[in-house]
């Protein structure tokens, strides 16, 4: 019994102490000074930064995540979260995003349409609305929005401009008054497309138009086949008063 009472009064100090020290941490916890932490997200790092500096609070970057819908360099979580009571002092651990993705539009003029919406979805963009504008290079990019070289978010469109034949409109003449080699002449010389019919299923020695796909006096593409029926000599249209 003796030795255990020796015992108990050597280790008797060391709790003691040991209670103290607990104690005295405790007090000195819980007699800090506290702070609200204040609201971060949404912002960049640098006012994240300032603002958890003047909130008496430390800002550390934990990682960059890839987020579509939030602009690069800005707070996404945080930890201690918003608007909570915390020990002045203390770090606040934040996810910064990096921002989307972006791709770098290529250059697509002088290319074919198939060519073109190809290369756009291999740089993962979407080939957009297709505008077609009058030019000699048909068939072919001649503009692009966005330009060939800007930056834009992976997954959006591009409006692709093709060139295309240009709308050339005549007005059909009066061809009771003129004769098939002359209305041949004029429309090889104006580049319009024509086809002859003959009615009989034979070429007749003297060739006369008996008619028309165009109306007389109709204005018609000059792109668009013109039929010209051409009977066996036997049949005039009427002439008109």
């Amino acid at each position: 019994m003796i030795w255990k009472r020796g015992l108990l009064y050597l280790l008797a100090p060391v709790v003691v102490f040991g209670l103290a020290t607990y104690l005295t941490i405790d007090i000195l916890l819980r007699t800090s000074d506290t702070v609200v932490c204040p609201d971060i997200r949404g912002k960049t790092v640098e006012e994240a930064r300032e603002m958890t500096k003047n909130a008496g609070l430390s800002l550390l970057v934990m990682r960059y995540e890839n987020r579509n819908d939030v602009p690069y360099n800005h707070i996404t979580v945080q930890k201690p979260e918003a608007n909570i009571a915390t020990r002045k002092g203390r770090m606040v651990y934040v996810i910064v995003s990096e921002g989307p993705h972006l791709a770098e539009v290529p250059a697509l003029a002088g290319r074919s349409l198939q060519e073109a919406e190809g290369i756009l979805k291999e740089k993962k963009l979407k080939p957009g609305r297709v505008v077609e504008i009058p030019n000699t290079a048909a068939g072919k990019v001649i503009a692009q929005m966005p330009m060939g070289g800007e930056k834009s978010l992976e997954g959006h469109e591009v409006v692709i401009f093709v060139g295309s034949n240009k709308n050339t409109y005549y007005l059909m003449p009066d061809v009771q008054k003129i004769g098939l080699t002359e209305l041949q002449d004029e429309m090889d010389a104006k580049g319009i497309k024509y086809r002859i019919e003959y009615t009989q299923g034979y070429r007749p020695a003297r060739p006369n138009i008996s008619g028309m796909s165009v109306p007389v006096r109709s204005l018609f593409k000059a792109d668009n086949e013109t039929l010209i029926y051409i009977n066996n000599g036997g049949q005039q249209w009427p002439q008109s008063e």
